[in-house]
């Protein structure tokens, strides 16, 4: 008798659940985001072997330009009527990437099981070609130290992550236009391979080079205020980053350091002009590794020993969002 009373207890839970999920409609939504990025000279100090900034060396070195566009399809979920579950929902995500020098579509996943975490999952894929002197797609070269492009689109750049994200916003509890302290950290672990290349061989992609096949890690934490103006959000951000294995790289390039973790603290100020618009401003403070020495001819930084971090400032970047 009590299991038929829990099996009947268990069966209205979930039409009720069922019930509250199919009372929500399903709603799509579109936008496109343009990221420009503007890079300083900072050329790097040599020799040192402990943690020092490299000082602003010259007014430009290169520009980032990349857009996306994205459509996101929104399933409701609700678990039930309390403010923590009512909202939950199943995003079903494609974005197309498109910059000077590369192509890549993402499709991916995004679950809401409570208003405070989302936990998400995908795949990127892509290629990229030269274009006035960027490579967009390489392979390393050990005998001149320099990145041979690879043909776009027989040769790939794969993809594959998952991500967990806590967030909370003070008003939630002091609720209050003026007291939207917005807290957000997230961790994402990555598996990337370029399906031209071997494991430990390094290659480029969008310009960046030193990098292999393998597992990385992205996290991310930002504590930020939100404001009923058009500066949307005042925030900053730490963002943290690199491959797990030391043994990712093949043995000759390990003095290089490739399990190297880069840390970036990213003064944010966002500017909500209406539904649509919106323009994120941002100034990037980044480490990078530091060497022994200058590469010489024929040689690349994985020629080099690593000995240190180096912090400089790395980029002002821009990003506007127009939403459908």
């Amino acid at each position: 008798m009590r299991r038929k009373i829990f099996f009947v207890l268990i069966l209205g839970s979930l039409f009720s659940l069922m019930s509250a999920a199919y009372s929500q409609e399903a709603s799509s939504s579109m936008d496109l985001v343009t990221d420009f990025t503007y890079w300083p000279e900072n050329k790097p100090v040599y020799g040192q072997t402990s943690t020092h900034f490299a000082p602003v060396s010259g007014v430009y070195d290169s520009l980032e330009l990349r857009s996306t566009f994205s459509y996101r399809y929104t399933i409701p979920v609700p678990f039930g009527n309390n403010p923590l579950v009512s909202g939950n929902n199943l995003k079903l995500i494609g974005a197309l990437e498109l910059t000077p020098v590369s192509l890549a579509i993402e499709p991916y996943l995004e679950f809401t099981p409570v208003a405070f975490l989302v936990f998400s999952s995908g795949m990127k894929v892509g290629s990229g070609w030269s274009f006035i002197g960027i490579k967009g797609f390489a392979n390393y070269n050990d005998a001149t130290g320099k990145y041979d492009s690879v043909t776009p689109f027989k040769d790939w750049r794969l993809q594959f992550w998952m991500q967990g994200l806590f967030q909370f916003d003070l008003a939630a509890i002091l609720p209050g236009d003026w007291n939207h302290v917005v807290t957000q950290i997230s961790y994402k672990a990555m598996y990337t391979k370029s399906t031209g290349q071997s494991d430990g061989e390094p290659w480029c992609w969008q310009g960046s080079g030193s990098l292999v096949n393998g597992w990385e890690y992205y996290s991310s934490a930002v504590l930020g205020y939100q404001m009923p103006l058009i500066i949307q959000m005042a925030a900053l951000q730490f963002e943290f980053s690199g491959y797990y294995s030391y043994d990712a790289i093949k043995p000759e390039y390990q003095p290089f350091e490739v399990d190297f973790m880069t840390v970036q603290i990213n003064p944010v100020a966002i500017f909500q002009f209406n539904k649509q618009h919106s323009l994120t401003f941002m100034l990037n403070f980044s480490t990078r590794r530091a060497f022994d020495r200058a590469p010489m001819n024929n040689q690349s930084n994985l020629d080099l020993v690593f000995t240190s971090s180096e912090w400089f400032f790395k980029r002002v970047a821009f990003r506007y969002t127009f939403n459908f």
